[in-house]
């Protein structure tokens, strides 16, 4: 066959041996060629596949990074505490204690340090109380956070509150009649200003320093803490100002509502990963939402959010009556 297709090109095209050898190869590459493009259409697109991105997974991996880092987290806290734990010890053994009844509203550092406390907690507590914070209870002395609970256990005996009534005025103290008395006209206290029933979401600092127990560091740091909200919807949300014990909390209860809260939406299908900020949610979490929406589509319920592996129920109900579809 190869000598007829030599033949064939020798008398066709006048080719020597050199050129009909070099024109049967270029005819043999052609061929291969040919064949090897129905070769990979039959096979299977690898490239294809691995482009593809599964959202399911892509959550899958966003968990895991987010547990490495809690756990990263966690373990950095545990050696914080057992550091904090290791020099209560240090500290309990190298010095000798003396109980005795104290006012943690008025005691010193150092009395604080007498009776067992350690120093970083004196601090803690002297800082708290500088902030506005005051202990109405016994029980307020264990919202100082890392409080021992054992170390309370004894002092509490030894925890002395002033009354509600407030100290008697002396009585052996001497008057003299010789000289006319005149009536003077008594000066407007905080109890002489009753406060009255008021909105949370539109009181001002005026309103709540009328409560007892408000001042003016407190009532600013509601009003604060109610605008980087957006606004209160529930009451409960009071409790979570920081520095305000539980007794101070029942007082603005019971003269503050809540009625038709005004609350700052966020407009979750058009918020920029970016612009969704708020203090209930973090970071990481705001763009697993953005993430989330650009992968499934807009919200339209509840249902859609549970969905999302890195919102916990506990943070969707808080954050969910601020989205707005």
């Amino acid at each position: 066959m190869f000598k007829k297709l030599r033949y064939y090109l020798r008398d066709y095209f006048a080719f020597n041996n050199t050129e009909i050898k070099g024109f049967m190869f270029l005819i043999i590459l052609i061929v291969i060629f040919i064949i090897s493009i129905f070769i990979f259409d039959f096979l299977p697109d690898k490239t294809s596949n691995a482009n593809t991105i599964d959202p399911k997974k892509v959550e899958e991996m966003m968990a895991k990074i987010e547990i490495k880092e809690s756990a990263k987290k966690e373990t950095y806290q545990d050696r914080f505490n057992n550091q904090y734990e290791k020099s209560d010890k240090e500290y309990a053994e190298n010095r000798v204690f003396k109980l005795a009844p104290f006012d943690p509203n008025v005691a010193s550092q150092e009395q604080l340090e007498q009776l067992g406390i350690a120093s970083w907690m004196a601090k803690r507590i002297i800082n708290y109380r500088s902030k506005g914070g005051q202990f109405r209870k016994k029980e307020d002395l264990q919202r100082i956070y890392d409080f021992p609970t054992d170390l309370y256990s004894k002092l509490e005996p030894y925890i002395t509150l002033p009354d509600k009534t407030g100290k008697p005025f002396p009585t052996n103290t001497k008057t003299d009649f010789s000289v006319e008395s005149k009536p003077v006209a008594s000066l407007p206290t905080k109890e002489s200003f009753k406060p009255i029933t008021f909105d949370l979401n539109r009181a001002d600092t005026n309103d709540l320093k009328k409560i007892k127990g408000i001042g003016s560091k407190l009532s600013a740091r509601i009003i604060k803490y109610r605008d980087m909200l957006g606004g209160f919807y529930s009451e409960n949300q009071v409790r979570e100002v920081y520095g305000l014990d539980s007794t101070v909390v029942d007082e603005v209860l019971k003269y503050g509502t809540i009625k038709n809260p005004p609350l700052r939406k966020i407009k979750i299908n058009e918020v920029t990963g970016e612009e969704f900020k708020h203090y209930y949610i973090r970071p990481y979490v705001a763009k697993s939402v953005i993430a989330y929406r650009q992968q499934h589509g807009n919200f339209s319920s509840r249902k859609d959010f549970e969905n999302i592996k890195l919102l916990d129920a506990k943070t969707l109900d808080k954050i969910f009556p601020y989205f707005e579809f």
